[in-house]
């Protein structure tokens, strides 16, 4: 065994800003002693607010959309693309600020290994000085619950990149000999449950402090870990052995899943949430009922989605996330419910962007929108080594997007700026998540197509969405397709496509498609003068069965390629050398 040694003579409390900036904004204490921090009451707040940034940021120029068939980020070299281009490896997954190549900004959060340990080594130490420590019972009780959250929160999210991994409860000291071989997947959903048992014995339904934790989020959590936990990936009934990489076959697994989603949903029944009437509500309204558990943002809080993803014509926005067509041909037609290719489905070419699924014009902005007072446009990319007309503001766009831009997570009407924030918040969960967690695992446990199909309508019954229902008689296979559907798009750009691919095993099918931007051809007629009636739209067109056909688009990536590796992340290189052996590297990436 390697010899792990920790630093235990001081404890370094840091206020930052990770769950909530409003009770976090406070000035950062200096090194203070072990004993000291937990003889004080303040000081053991801090403490557990410190924990807190073990959350990762939900905002990031190089998004876990654009990792997906859902966007396309346009930086290239040492940021996320790379993963999309199958290149993913034990070596180029480390950050330039621990000695690697991956970026330290325009790269996804997928790659928490290397950070996230030293939390649970602070997490533990906590759990093990609490009991004792001379401070009120109801402030104890909520921080130890708080700190049991914190600890399964990060398990949870460790598991759904790598697999199973090392289970850690002691506090190590100088000398020990530590243990690093990583548990089964088994092992480590009971862990995670375990705590959250612990975390709900402790805490209030919901907690006093807007984006603190109470009970309610660690049920939101229990019904995600079990549903991923009962999913193909690591639930496999074609291979029922479990071990690191995946569980023991259990159909008993999505009923777990199932009933924790209930037990929120029976809470909503009570009048503790409600689906939101307008689809944007839970970003754009910080009182939201919709919402279990979100991020909130000051006005100070630094760059975040408003700069990063606004159009950049006039606006002022990094356009570093933009929508790709392939997410565009899914938006089903409001009228009938249907794709935009399907037969019946009422979709005129000429007016491509008409009539769609309302949450299309929440998520999205389509060419010959006005937004902000000006309206978007782009036409094809200049000529290599051209200089860019100045009265040309589409061909200047064109460079650097996909013809479509982000709406979603932006506050209308609001300042682009990189001095003042406009971003409200970030929801980690919400009802619908809970309805959808219901409706599939319902569906799949007891194949209760008629509870899916509920579920799902009343996401689409959302007062600003109406869509057509989805129909209770379909099959099994017909209503899983509809799932699938619904979670695609109510969830788009909320980093929930990446682990649905994975845990359903489809990945191979959809990331193994080129990512597709349009582009618009402009007539010029001879003038200065620059109308949107003189814009050829190049874009995706009824093909064979109903599908698009994405000839005349353009390719933004000439390689796109997942492979069976990436259903795991891989351990990073410098983490699995240095434990000598003890730590095994998942499949296929050596």
């Amino acid at each position: 065994m390697k010899k792990i040694i920790y630093y235990l003579v001081l404890i370094t409390i840091i206020v930052f800003s990770s769950c909530n900036d409003d009770f976090l904004d406070r000035k950062p204490l200096d090194k203070l002693s072990e004993e000291a921090v937990f003889t004080n009451e303040s000081l053991m707040e801090q403490y557990v607010n410190a924990l807190y940034n073990v959350i990762p940021h939900p905002f990031t120029e190089g998004t876990m959309a654009a990792i997906t068939d859902e966007a396309f980020f346009r930086f290239g070299g040492t940021s996320t693309n790379y993963i999309v281009r199958g290149e993913l490896s034990p070596d180029n997954v480390i950050f330039m600020r621990d000695g690697g190549p991956a970026h330290n900004t325009r790269m996804t959060f997928l790659n928490l290994w290397p950070r996230v340990f030293s939390y649970v080594r602070d997490m533990n130490l906590f759990l093990s000085r609490v009991d004792d420590a001379p401070i009120g019972e109801e402030v104890k009780k909520q921080l130890k619950g708080e700190v049991y959250f914190l600890r399964a929160w990060t398990y949870s999210n460790l598991l759904a990149r790598y697999g199973g991994v090392p289970i850690i409860e002691n506090v190590f000291q100088l000398g020990d000999q530590y243990d690093l071989v990583r548990d089964n997947y088994d092992d480590c959903v009971d862990f995670v449950i375990s705590d959250l048992n612990e975390a709900i014995n402790l805490l209030d339904d919901k907690p006093k402090v807007q984006g603190r934790v109470g009970a309610d989020i660690c049920i939101a959590l229990k019904a995600r870990t079990y549903l991923y936990a009962a999913s193909p990936l690591f639930n496999d009934p074609t291979d029922p052995t479990g071990n690191v990489f995946k569980g023991t076959y259990n159909k008993e697994k999505w009923k777990l899943a199932r009933d924790a989603a209930k037990e929120l949903i029976d809470r909503a029944n009570t009048g503790a949430y409600e689906l939101a009437a307008t689809y944007d509500d839970y970003w754009t309204n910080t009182g939201s009922k919709e919402v279990i558990w979100a991020k909130y943002f000051l006005p100070t809080s630094g760059n975040l989605a408003q700069l990063f993803y606004a159009p950049s014509r006039n606006i002022g926005g990094w356009v570093s996330c933009t929508p790709v067509e392939n997410l565009i041909c899914d938006y089903e037609m409001a009228a009938t419910g249907k794709k935009p290719f399907e037969e019946g489905s009422g979709y005129n070419p000429e007016d491509p962007w008409g009539g769609r699924d309302p949450r299309f014009y929440k998520s999205i902005l389509p060419p010959e929108t006005e937004y902000m007072g000006y309206v978007l446009n782009m036409c094809e990319p200049a000529p290599e080594n051209t200089v860019l007309k100045t009265n040309d503001p589409y061909q200047a766009e064109a460079n650097q997007c996909t013809g479509y831009w982000l709406r979603k997570w932006l506050i209308d009407d609001e300042p682009v700026s990189e001095s003042v924030n406009a971003t409200l918040m970030y929801p980690w969960f919400r009802l619908a998540e809970i309805y959808l967690i219901y409706a599939e695992a319902s569906l799949e446990y007891n194949s209760d197509v008629a509870t899916c199909a509920e579920y799902i309508n009343k996401i689409r019954d959302r007062a600003d969405v109406m869509m057509p229902h989805v129909s209770s008689s379909l099959s099994v296979e017909e209503m899983r397709e509809k799932l699938i559907q619904e979670r695609r798009i109510e969830y788009a750009f909320e980093d929930q496509r990446y682990f649905d691919l994975r845990r359903w095993k489809l990945a191979e099918k959809y990331e193994n498609i080129m990512t597709y931007a349009i582009k618009g051809i402009r007539h010029d007629n001879g003038t200065a003068d620059l109308q949107d009636d003189r814009i050829e739209w190049k874009i995706a067109k009824k093909g064979t069965d109903g599908e698009p056909d994405y000839s005349e688009c353009l390719e933004k990536f000439t390689v796109r390629k997942f492979l069976p590796q990436h259903y795991l992340m891989p351990i990073p290189r410098n983490e699995y050398t240095k434990s000598e052996g003890v730590i095994v590297q998942n499949p296929f990436y050596d």
